[in-house]
């Protein structure tokens, strides 16, 4: 039996899946683990965690599918975007991974900014600068930790160290790149002239191959360590939104992924280069031969749920907190939630942007502020589809998925607050999907991307419709919760007070 693996590198698990050639899945391992804040504002893993529970999820997803390394045609990777590992000439790692919520890197984002204007970085990488995303964090290393910073060999993104302990071979791939502040993304290869304004050596960054291409096999060390057949080929892979695109099967103009994971993400697939010119949008590479994508992205979907649910209510129960907010009326009785948990990326680009609860009264329970989180959260990706719509960019059809579209009322919320058709993916765990399809591809067992989506993917063709009796007040509190910001904005620095 020839099968495919497909291993997600994420923010808060470890995903590994054994999948055959026609989509059906044989074997998942999930092992979860948290993000380390040594201070505020930062966001830390360590990359020896992440290869541990590679192993292991292998291991228990192989035997799960009652099969060996022999059987495993090829193996394709998805991961976190815009963090930074740093490994010294004998790829060590120097210093905890800088993942892409970290937010310490805001004087250097602002320096940064200093530096080019708006057009000169749409001229120069199509994209804004900020936190989290490697230039930012490599700045800050530069700034304050030199002693690690002149040690530095290579910088690399987290599912590329994964791909470097499978086959010792140290390379990046070019939807990853994309999320780094320093790649020309319509032009594919790193920004020399910006690289050179800051004064940060080129040669730190490594060779890029495209998501589809065998980057290297699994050698003898990796063989032993996760029970993968040495020689297997693996695949580049690609950065998780690009991967769940593909496992989604959204690869052409006019298909929209909606994703509710730790962020959330609007994505939409391009035949040119289109970007925003004010930058409030990200314009990446995609995992499809001559595509790129455009994205909005919340920082906190999934994640301010998890807050609100563990931090503030303690109750684990998903479907419990469905069931409460369920009862309480759209627009949750005059509660707005500004899901800024993590700060904002689409559409203000503004790392110390803070959440908050407004319009709270005696009348409100705990089922109003669950509410109130689902409905923030459609609301800040709502503000990624009016710039798509200001850009003339299609969105035909909208497709939901990751962990918060297992809600049936967060789909509807969605749905009503968006103002179009939704359809739900039929996919499971779609990035370790996309990161197998492009493992097929490279083993030779598709012709191309486009025909493993064909052969694998499916989506559910009764859609979920808006509500029309909910148009109006959702009209309304989007008014309203997009002056929360402006109105706020200035007191957000002042949060943060420093002696």
């Amino acid at each position: 039996m020839t099968v495919l693996l497909g291993i997600d590198i994420g923010t808060s698990s470890i995903k590994s899946m054994i999948m055959d050639p026609l989509g059906s899945v044989l074997g998942f391992s999930q092992v979860e683990y948290n993000i380390e804040i040594p201070h505020t504002g930062y966001a830390e893993q360590h990359p020896y965690v992440w290869w541990d529970l590679v192993c292991r999820t292998i291991e228990e997803a192989m035997k799960q599918a009652n099969v060996s390394g022999n059987n495993i045609a090829g193996v394709g990777l998805s991961g976190q975007m815009h963090g930074l590992v740093a490994l010294d000439k004998d790829a060590n790692v120097l210093h905890p991974a800088i993942i892409w919520c970290d937010q310490r890197s805001i004087r250097q984002k602002e320096w940064l900014e200093t530096q080019f204007s708006q057009e000169q970085l749409g001229r120069l990488i199509q994209n804004s600068v900020a936190t989290g995303f490697q230039l930012s964090s490599l700045q800050w290393l530069k700034e304050h930790k030199m002693d690690i910073y002149n040690k530095i060999s290579k910088v690399i993104s987290p599912k590329d160290y994964i791909r470097f302990r499978l086959t010792g071979v140290i390379e990046g791939d070019s939807t990853d790149a994309s999320g780094t502040s320093f790649y020309h993304v319509a032009a594919k290869h790193w920004s020399e002239q910006l690289l050179a304004q800051i004064g940060i050596d080129i040669s730190l960054f490594p060779a890029i191959g495209e998501p589809w291409e065998v980057s290297g096999e699994v050698n003898a060390k990796a063989s032993l360590e996760t029970k993968l057949k040495k020689g297997t080929p693996v695949a580049y892979g690609g950065g998780d939104q690009a991967m769940q695109a593909i496992g989604n099967g959204i690869i052409h103009p006019g298909l929209v992924s909606c994703t509710l994971g730790t962020g959330g993400q609007l994505l939409t697939p391009l035949t040119k280069p289109i970007y925003d010119p004010k930058l409030r949008t990200h314009t990446f590479v995609h995992a499809v031969p001559d595509r790129w994508y455009l994205m909005g992205a919340s920082m906190s979907a999934g994640l301010s749920l998890k807050w609100l649910a563990t931090k503030i209510l303690k109750k684990q129960d998903y479907h419990e907190l469905d069931e409460m907010a369920s009862k309480v009326n759209p627009g949750s009785d005059g509660i707005l939630f500004l899901p800024y948990l993590a700060g904002d990326r689409t559409p203000h680009m503004d790392p110390s942007a803070k959440a908050m609860f407004f319009g709270l009264t005696l009348q409100h329970q705990d089922a109003h502020l669950i509410r109130a989180v689902l409905e923030g959260v459609a609301f800040s990706l709502r503000d990624s589809l009016e710039i798509f719509k200001e850009l003339g960019v299609e969105t035909k059809k909208l497709i939901l998925s990751g962990g918060g579209a297992k809600s049936k009322l967060w789909n509807q919320i969605i749905t009503d607050i968006l103002g179009q058709d939704a359809y739900s993916s039929m996919m499971q765990e779609q990035a370790c999907v996309g990161a197998a399809l492009v493992a097929g591809v490279a083993a030779n067992i598709y012709e191309s991307v486009e025909h493993a989506c064909t052969k694998v993917v499916k989506i559910c063709e009764t859609p979920i419709t808006p509500n029309d009796q909910n148009k109006d007040i959702y009209s309304h509190y989007y008014a309203l919760y997009r002056k929360l910001y402006e109105h706020n904005k200035d007191l957000f620095p002042g949060a943060n007070y420093q002696d």
